[in-house]
């Protein structure tokens, strides 16, 4: 399966020097390619997973329900991201993912992978990058929920969402299309519906956002990162070891 234009490889390359033996051997290990409809599960809680996904096109959340009917928000996923992981390193998972657009993916069974890793251990390493990227991310959203205040939650999450489109070529330098809801925004931040509502508006009331429908500006990004307490992280390269080290 060519992974020609893939935002996964975008992703990879970033961290990792790819030949085309390299793109070959990962393309390989690719069953096929998979469509979900808008609002259609792809994980289930409690259930086992073991493939790793990687979204070629399309948006979906990574969330756990309570069983008083709350839903928590873990994840925004997008173009590029990977699911399946973590939920294919054990068990069953703990919480469920479902498709906010129709959203296609590249299905990889995760023991096909970790062959590939035995084989070609910079691919193990790879995933590694891609699982500190994602921690940090994790890490921010504790902050959010556990000391900011809502409009530096919203602040923060609009510039999350810009960079992570932005790296893989779906955002303007200060500009992108919102792919998801009020809805699904106000259950990542864990706020109700009016009241993020009313957080956009004061962002646009002092001018840091302007929105029209869906698409937003960062109109003010210096002020937006510092009202945020934003702190842009690039990943450092894997390591290129010359021979003999």
């Amino acid at each position: 399966m060519p992974l020609t234009g893939h935002p996964i490889v975008t992703r990879l390359t970033r961290s990792m020097k790819l030949n085309a033996a390299d793109l070959k051997s990962l393309a390989a290990i690719f069953e096929r390619d998979l469509t979900f409809r808008k609002r259609e599960e792809l994980v289930v809680h409690g259930s086992e997973f073991r493939n790793l996904c990687f979204v070629k096109d399309g948006y979906a959340i990574r969330y756990r329900l309570l069983r008083s009917g709350k839903r928590q928000i873990l994840k925004l996923i997008m173009p590029g991201d990977v699911i399946g992981f973590p939920v294919s390193f054990f068990d069953r998972s703990s919480y469920a993912v479902v498709a906010t657009s129709e959203l296609t993916y590249a299905v990889c069974p995760f023991d096909s992978y970790i062959r590939l890793c035995y084989e070609q251990p910079q691919f193990g390493l790879v995933l590694s990058w891609l699982a500190a990227q994602e921690a940090a991310t994790y890490a921010e959203h504790i902050v959010n929920l556990g000391r900011r205040t809502p409009i530096e939650r919203l602040a923060h999450l609009l510039l999350e969402i810009h960079a992570r489109l932005l790296e893989v070529g779906r955002a303007g330098e200060t500009s992108f299309e919102l792919p998801f809801s009020q809805e699904v925004m106000a259950d990542a931040l864990g706020l109700s519906v009016p009241h993020l509502n009313r957080v956009i508006q004061r962002l646009r009331a002092e001018q840091l956002i302007t929105s029209n429908a869906r698409f937003i500006d960062l109109t003010d990004l210096t002020s937006l990162q510092r009202l945020a307490q934003y702190e842009p992280m690039a990943l450092v390269p894997i390591p290129v070891l010359k021979p003999g080290q």
